[in-house]
């Protein structure tokens, strides 16, 4: 066998299962801590769009190019990585900014007790559907390690004794 296949497919691999994780558990922390809200806002509206197709199309990827028949255990571990990804992308990513605008919105139009009272409801809806995606953004990653371990075992399967 060719090591360009495998050598690329885990690459690929590697940068996406790395960047999801790194972004997810190091990065943002990070930006949420050195950030001020509006900048931190800002910066997460910029890169969810291309993070969460990154984490619903790059398993498809993966299964397309993997370097060993993928059985269903891969392509369960693939499927509900994508799963994760596009739930984030197509549902909760929209649903969690039309409430961002939402509590803008009203943050414009009253102040002080007004305010909060209108505030609070969209404040804790916000605060679901945000620990919903977080739900969705482990769930890519549990996915994602899952094939990796598949795929640890589908290249040692392959090495030359």
């Amino acid at each position: 066998m060719s090591l360009l296949k495998p050598a690329s497919h885990l690459l690929f691999y590697s940068f996406v299962f790395g960047g999801t994780t790194f972004y997810s558990y190091v990065a943002s922390p990070l930006a949420f801590k050195v950030l001020d809200k509006d900048h931190f806002s800002a910066l997460q509206n910029k890169v969810f769009p291309y993070f969460f197709q990154m984490q619903s199309f790059s398993p498809a990827v993966l299964a397309l190019t993997a370097p060993f028949v993928l059985t269903s255990g891969p392509m369960a571990a693939l499927a509900t990585a994508s799963v994760g990804g596009l739930a984030n992308l197509c549902w909760l990513l929209p649903l969690t900014r039309r409430i961002k605008e939402e509590r803008r919105a009203v943050a414009d139009r009253l102040k002080g007790d007004e305010l909060e009272a209108a505030d609070e409801p969209l404040r804790k809806q916000f605060g679901k559907y945000h620990g919903m995606s977080l739900l969705c953004n482990l769930t890519n990653v549990c996915g994602m390690l899952v094939y990796g371990v598949y795929l640890c075992r589908g290249l040692i399967r392959h090495v030359p004794k």
